[in-house]
């Protein structure tokens, strides 16, 4: 099952790297179909979906502060607004 937004919250606020490798690991492929439809490169997708999961590690209140309740929706829009 994948991670949840308040099981990432929960993380991310507990500083858990080992919950957030899972968290990568569940969204590791939508990520990349995601970043490759923005980007069309696959180079370019690998820096995208590190400076979003970066992102999300340094300032987790873009995953609370997101109305969405889905994790998908909200990386979907995160990875969109880096491009």
């Amino acid at each position: 099952m994948r991670m949840t937004k308040v099981d990432l919250m929960t993380c991310l606020l507990s500083r858990d790297q080992h919950s957030f490798k899972r968290f990568y690991q569940d969204y590791e492929r939508f990520m990349f179909r995601t970043g490759y439809r923005v980007t069309g490169c696959r180079t370019a997708t690998a820096q995208l979906i590190l400076m979003v999961v970066k992102n999300i590690w340094d300032q987790p209140t873009v995953i609370s502060r997101s109305p969405d309740r889905h994790l998908s929706v909200i990386l979907q829009k995160l990875m969109v607004d880096h491009k």
